[in-house]
């Protein structure tokens, strides 16, 4: 009876043991992009080792959402038999898992519930839950891409970009500051009255001299510097570059804003930086557009240059700050500062018409991309019309994927193709 008892006192303890692994749970995590939805994830788990993400596929029941291979086979009277359309699927042992836009990449460890090296059948309306293994991600990380293929060779991967999870950066024991522990007071030597004037007390009890305090290091002095200078010549030119703390200790959501002048003859400036935390800077000069950026400031100085487009027939340029909800072509309000600006420059050119151009990258369906793409500029000039532009000086055409500014391929490149272009037609 003891022998059974101290078994199952071992079972408890390994099953307790197995459930403390896990770190962090995050149940039906978001996600900013998917390339095939027939699959999602329903669970990432953090534990010491591994980062254990749990995903569902459900066949279409078309049958043609993943891997679908339909296919006749032949008859000996020469007609063929329709079979129906399945799925075949299975896990890349080359898959990885990339956080903070390529910086790291964390190798796959194994699956559970679905083959590496061969294809399951799946029919359709079927649903199959697996598992994948990959190395830990390191505290901190709160987002990554999984991407399990790059060329699927006739197969679509299963990637998703902006896979969002809990991950504190959380320090552990040993590296927290330690109390400081009070240190027992010295005993202070009994006072002896002298016996004379002027006679000083024996040499057996000298006085107790305080320790000189040492002065504590002045901060490092950090600033923002950069250059202003025309996109099109190169030549510097004299603009204003105002800047406002957005992020922060010490941040104001609706605080005022600084402003410098770049030097004209060498086109410098610095922004002298007294609060650490992330600034919003936008560099301007008469007759170029606005530029702007956001800059996270630390411990060390920034350098960031400006190159200002003018505002001439035929000039382009890219309205970075415009932001969409994933596969969406609803404006964020964040979208909105850039498009002010940009109101702001068309009412001081009364008779400017532009062209906005929408771009997508190459993940997912060509048309769908360009429809997309068509929408997102759609939606841009219905917000120039609400603030009182004409709707005949706005021109707009949706490209999809088809004018890519790099390969497209790289985690670093692939955001870069997302994007708003405005193009002066006229001025």
């Amino acid at each position: 009876m003891n022998r059974r008892l101290r078994l199952l006192l071992v079972l408890l303890l390994a099953a307790s043991g197995l459930r403390a692994q896990v770190q962090y749970t995050t149940e039906s995590p978001r996600i900013d992009d998917i390339n095939d939805r027939d699959v999602s994830i329903q669970r990432v788990e953090l534990t010491a080792q591994y980062t254990i993400i749990y995903m569902k596929f459900v066949s279409s029941e078309r049958g043609s959402s993943r891997r679908s291979f339909p296919f006749s086979i032949p008859m000996p009277n020469g007609r063929g038999q329709q079979m129906e359309s399945t799925n075949n699927i299975g896990f890349q042992p080359t898959s990885r898992l990339y956080v903070n836009q390529g910086e790291r990449s964390y190798k796959f460890v194994r699956a559970e519930n679905i083959p590496l090296e061969t294809r399951r059948q799946v029919q359709p309306g079927e649903r199959v839950d697996f598992v994948a293994y990959f190395e830990r991600i390191d505290p901190g990380y709160t987002t990554f891409d999984l991407f399990e293929c790059r060329d699927g060779g006739g197969y679509i991967c299963f990637n998703f970009w902006g896979v969002h999870i809990i991950n504190p950066l959380k320090k552990t024991y040993s590296q927290r500051t330690p109390k400081p522990q009070v240190q027992p007071r010295a005993q202070q030597p009994r006072y002896i009255p002298r016996t004379s004037p002027g006679v000083s007390p024996p040499a057996s009890t000298p006085p107790v001299t305080p320790p000189k305090a040492e002065p504590a290091p002045a901060p490092a002095a950090v600033a923002i510097n950069g250059i202003t200078r025309d996109a099109k010549t190169k030549a510097l030119l004299g603009a204003t570059i105002t800047y406002r703390l957005i992020s922060g200790a010490e941040s104001v959501s609706d605080g005022p804003a600084d402003s410098v002048r770049s030097n004209k003859s060498t086109g410098a400036y610095t922004i002298p930086v007294t609060q650490r935390g992330v600034y919003a800077v936008t560099a301007s000069a008469k007759g170029y557009f606005s530029q702007s950026d956001t800059l996270a400031t630390n411990r060390v100085a920034l350098n960031r240059n400006f190159d200002l487009v003018p505002i001439e027939a035929g000039a382009t340029i890219t309205l970075k700050n415009i932001y969409f909800n994933v596969s969406k072509f609803d404006l964020q309000p964040e979208s909105y500062p850039e498009l002010d600006r940009l109101v702001t420059v068309m009412r001081q050119n009364s008779t400017m018409t532009i062209r906005l151009e929408g771009h997508t990258d190459t993940v997912g369906d060509f048309d769908a991309n360009v429809e997309l793409s068509r929408n997102r500029v759609n939606e841009v000039k219905r917000y120039l019309v609400s603030k009182g532009i004409d709707a005949g000086r706005i021109d707009t055409v949706g490209y999809g994927p088809s004018r890519p500014i790099n390969t497209n391929k790289s985690l670093k490149e692939r955001p870069e193709n997302r994007r708003v272009e405005m193009v002066i037609i006229k001025v």
